[in-house]
């Protein structure tokens, strides 16, 4: 009851101090709008860079809505909400679609020009302007593969403090090599570090030098520090396959400074294509002072797409720790969260983020740093992200009370709470930052999770705390997750779960984790309350096809309360030197009156608002995610994350299945129309198969 009644003096709140006010309205076109026009329905202006002067000139005490009329607003610059422009508790400030039109806020240069390079490859090249940089490209909204290697190439490669070395010569022949980066899966992280040099070492060795500070701090990770490349990414030479890019930064192909090279797939005609290479690290900027909060900020119906993140690219790479936080001990600059973001806040409050979409972008969705409070965010489409969808505070000098992101700040001004994150679609995130979550947050207070549906993941779905036991206590508490849907994660990294928590909390503040359904982890936990976790309620959810535990209770932990597991097996974990723990029994499916429990959940879990499919977001997709793999025998598969985005994995999908010569695997997949597509199946058979798979679609061999 305290915590709806916090909720209901919000709102009320949020009303009368906008009920009085007048209302400017200005009117925004990219079509038909000219920034000379006065802004209204029928003179609307045409730019973002306009509309940004036009809030700076408002009338600090008039509330203000502004349309944005159908198109691609390609932006050179983020929207700037900040103490001087931004909504305050005297005003709002509304950026909405008009009626059930669908603005566009994009990131990124369209890439036109394409000529042959290489007709035997079927490769193509594009000038792009020598000042833009970034790290990714698509392709009529699908995003294209960085040039890379197949995680199927070995050979014989070592580390040391330097870097690696290897036998293999072929190394030496890539130009560029101060651009290659290397990828490593090392449990629960993915960390990237970039080449600095490749040369040759005597006469039968290569030395491949890392970039510093990068390399330093991506191997002072623990047990977790890299050790062998999982692939390497960024040449030129390891353009091979369709749908992969490369930008040449240097002119060595051939063809001038900053050119973009494609080898498109069968059915791309780059002539007609909507080509686009995202620049802009953010696209809207939230960002008050605790002094002077922004306030009262609403986005709706708007479509935020098409963003980078440069800082994997530079010398520092991403030495993730999980959650995709950036681990940099090694070098005293602590632990810290992935800056690039759509969405950008800094001490904001009574901000909504409602009905929009969040598509192909280079990094977060949402990033929510300090003092961000009583924000919602409802209704909303996540698709297709690098890394978090909604990431809530940030990591810098936590352990210290002084800090604004610390786990007890001294200023409860820096505090994350009563937030609201509530019936949003979350797919296909981490696709490149792969120990990055659907949800995170660091120490979250009186924040509201629910009615979410978050699927296709490598690592969790939500992570919620931080600090293990390194502190006695956090603010992380008071929370509430519950009737989400979360599906198909953990199927890229290990130790994770569908909802994950670290860290301690207060007694007098517990935080509840109710009525989830959970169906297919793989290669982790239902729940997994790791390190330092305190303080928690687990009750009455659903796990299904949970590749290890339902409930995992790690060493550490105190004061927790596990009650109503309903799962379809018997598996849970209760660690030695827990205190005050409790787990009860699970209760199997087909136990008498667990059915109706557990249809009541999986019918209330997820997001209530109806979102479309990828292919009518997307219309011209081709490559789909292989998804509900029926298997022979009743064992079960983790598919859905995609065979395209996640093509080099090397760690198997399937998983409980056994390998008996006469089983199978069924896919099946629905396709919007008619034409040509493809479905990669990369598969490693036991002895028993001789090494043999036979592949079927629509029935023939």
């Amino acid at each position: 009851m305290k915590r709806l009644t916090s909720f209901m003096i919000l709102l009320a709140s949020t009303v009368w101090i906008t009920m009085h006010a007048a209302t400017t309205k200005i009117y925004v076109d990219g079509i038909h709008g000219k920034d000379t026009y006065d802004g209204t329905l029928h003179s609307p202006i045409r730019t973002f860079e306009e509309l940004q002067k036009r809030l700076l000139a408002a009338d600090t005490y008039n509330d203000i809505v502004v349309y944005i009329r159908d198109g691609v607003y390609e932006l050179t610059s983020p929207l700037v909400f900040d103490e001087k422009m931004g909504g305050n508790i005297k005003r709002k400030i509304e950026l909405r679609a008009y009626q059930e039109e669908q603005p566009v806020l994009c990131g990124g240069y369209r890439v036109k020009g394409w000529q042959l390079y290489d007709v035997d490859r079927s490769v193509y090249y594009a000038q792009l302007p020598e000042t833009l940089d970034g790290r990714q490209f698509f392709v009529n909204g699908q995003r294209a593969v960085r040039a890379r290697e197949s995680d199927a190439v070995k050979r014989w490669i070592k580390s040391d403090s330097i870097g690696h070395l290897t036998s293999d010569m072929s190394l030496l022949k890539w130009k560029n090599s101060e651009f290659v980066e290397c990828v490593y899966r090392e449990i629960w992280t993915a960390p990237r570090c970039g080449v600095a040099s490749i040369t040759l070492l005597g006469d039968t060795l290569v030395r491949v030098t890392m970039k510093q500070p990068g390399w330093k701090n991506c191997r002072n990770k623990g047990i977790t520090s890299t050790r062998t490349p999982w692939y390497w990414e960024n040449a030129m030479e390891l353009l091979d396959e369709e749908g992969e890019w490369y930008l040449d930064k240097t002119g060595a192909m051939g063809k001038g400074r900053n050119v973009l090279f494609y080898k498109p797939y069968i059915w791309e005609n780059l002539e007609e294509a909507a080509c686009i290479f995202p620049v802009l690290e953010s696209l809207v900027r939230i960002e008050g002072t605790k002094e002077n909060p922004v306030c009262n900020v609403r986005l709706n119906g708007l479509q935020l797409a098409y963003t980078t993140w440069l800082r994997p690219g530079t010398n520092r790479g991403n030495p993730d720790a999980q959650n995709n936080v950036m681990r940099q001990n090694a070098t005293g600059e602590g632990e810290s969260m992935a800056e690039g973001a759509a969405v950008v806040m800094r001490h904001a409050q009574h901000i909504s983020i409602d009905n929009c979409s969040f598509l192909h972008l280079g990094c977060n969705g949402i990033n929510m740093e300090a003092g961000c409070s009583y924000n919602e965010v409802s209704r909303s489409l996540f698709y297709d992200l690098a890394a978090t969808a909604i990431q809530m505070g940030n990591y810098k000098n936590w352990q210290k009370r002084d800090s604004e992101d610390s786990y007890d700040p001294e200023d409860k001004r820096n505090l994350l709470r009563e937030n609201l994150v509530e019936n949003n679609h979350i797919e296909l995130c981490g696709v490149e930052y792969r120990s990055a979550t659907g949800i995170g947050a660091a120490f979250p207070v009186s924040t509201v999770f629910r009615n979410n549906t978050l699927k296709d993941l490598p690592y969790s779905g939500f992570h919620i705390g931080w600090g293990w036991t390194t502190v006695p206590y956090t603010v992380n508490g008071d929370n509430l997750i519950t009737r989400n849907r979360i599906q198909n994660v953990m199927v890229e990294l290990a130790d994770g779960g569908s909802i994950y928590t670290l860290g301690g909390g207060l007694p007098q503040a517990p935080t509840t984790i109710t009525e989830n359904y959970m169906n297919r982890t793989m290669w982790g936990q239902g729940v997994y309350l790791d390190n330092g976790s305190a303080f928690y309620h687990v009750s009455d959810n659903v796990y299904e096809k949970i590749d290890d535990y339902n409930v995992k209770i790690n060493s550490g932990i105190h004061d927790i309360r596990v009650d109503g597991i309903y799962s379809n097996k018997v598996k849970n974990l209760l660690a030695d030197k827990c205190d005050n723990c409790r787990m009860d029994s699970t209760v199997l499916f087909d136990k008498a009156n667990a059915r109706r429990m557990v249809d009541k959940i999986k019918k209330n879990a997820g997001a209530k608002r109806k979102f479309v499919s990828a292919w009518e977001v997307i219309p011209d997709k081709h490559i789909f995610e292989l998804e509900c793999a029926e298997m022979a025998g009743g064992a079960y598969t983790t598919s859905g994350i995609g065979t395209h985005v996640f093509d080099y994995s090397g760690m198997g999908f399937v998983s409980g299945f056994d390998r008996e010569r006469n089983n199978e695997i069924r896919f099946k997949n629905k396709v919007s129309a008619g034409g040509k597509y493809v479905a990669k199946l990369r598969y490693s058979s036991a002895k028993g198969w001789n090494g043999k798979v036979m592949l079927k679609v629509n029935g023939k061999i």
